[in-house]
């Protein structure tokens, strides 16, 4: 049976209300802030001398993935994040304005300021201040993910597509990449510090991305200090990463075939886990014996995330001022 939904908080979600004067600056602070990233980005390819890729050919490291799987990634991040600053954020939802005012907050702006500042710092070959940005970086993206993945996908039967597609999505695999950009950016550090021993050590690699995949699988099965709601996204942007540095790394066979091997059990965990929650049996909460809030991670149709899935969810929106009932 599908959850059931007061009718209260069904009108409170799907309300509509005029914009808050911090929700204004957060959006003009969003769409400048990514606007910046974007040009800094392709600055920092076809302009730079040297470019962002060159400094890559400069250092090569076991970490480095293919530019090809990093290309697509990024088109597909900015395209979601261009949808988000472009059109969801303006979305007059109650629900979406309170995410975008009090989950994302800052933070989408910080992230993209960040990148900047480490973009500026890389093309410098300033690898130590670099891999500060990157700790910040990391830090604001994950916070956001957390806070999407414990508040606002499982736990409200009503999360709109737009939000899981254009906000938690584009976080899930900004955090992604992010925790990648900090070993890879460490093992660029470690070469030109002198210690290639380290930065070009194929074990240390190995470690590395199996790390990650900890990490990742951490997110796809329990979740990471989320009350266990999973994100399913942020393992998936892993194995493309892993597959990437198979794919670049492949004249060294021992480290290839681990990433490969690593992001094949990350994808037989994902499915395993779809499947369960697809095609596992419905048992009384009683029986179980799961607390309310964890029970319908695991007992419901299920979204992408572990959200409750609640047919036609979408009704005409209604103002604030007249709220009615449902």
């Amino acid at each position: 049976m599908p959850p059931r939904v007061i009718p209260s908080l069904f009108s409170s979600l799907r309300s509509l209300r005029s914009p808050t004067h911090k929700l204004k600056i957060l959006r003009t602070l969003n769409i400048l802030t990514f606007l910046t990233f974007v040009s800094s980005s392709v600055y920092s390819i076809v302009l730079a001398k040297p470019s962002s890729i060159d400094i890559c050919d400069k250092y090569p490291t076991y970490f480095t993935p293919s530019l090809t799987f990093i290309g697509v990634f990024w088109s597909i991040l900015f395209f979601l994040q261009f949808c988000f600053v472009s059109s969801v954020q303006f979305n007059d939802f109650n629900l979406i304005q309170r995410i975008v005012e009090n989950y994302v907050d800052w933070l989408f702006s910080f992230s993209n300021l960040f990148m900047c500042g480490w973009l500026f710092f890389w093309l410098r070959e300033n690898f130590i201040i670099s891999e500060f940005f990157i700790v910040l970086t990391l830090l604001s993206t994950s916070l956001v993910q957390n806070l999407l993945s414990s508040k606002y996908i499982p736990n409200h039967p009503l999360i709109p597509t737009s939000v899981i597609s254009f906000i938690h999505i584009p976080f899930s695999m900004f955090s992604a990449f992010s925790c990648f950009l900090l070993f890879h950016n460490g093992f660029i550090l470690l070469s030109q510090q002198g210690y290639e021993d380290y930065g070009k050590n194929v074990n240390l690699a190995i470690i590395s991305a199996s790390l990650l995949t900890i990490y990742s699988i951490f997110w796809s099965t329990t979740g990471v200090f989320s009350k266990g709601k999973r994100d399913l996204t942020f393992s998936f942007a892993i194995v493309w990463i892993l597959i990437g540095i198979a794919v670049q790394q492949k004249e060294t066979s021992l480290l290839s075939n681990a990433c490969y091997l690593l992001a094949l059990i990350q994808i037989m965990v994902i499915f395993f886990i779809l499947l369960k929650n697809c095609l596992g049996p419905s048992k009384p909460r009683a029986e179980s014996g799961e607390s309310d809030e964890r029970a319908p991670l695991f007992r419901q149709r299920m979204n992408f995330y572990g959200g409750i899935i609640v047919d036609n969810w979408y009704k005409a929106p209604i103002n604030d001022d007249h709220p009615g009932e449902v």
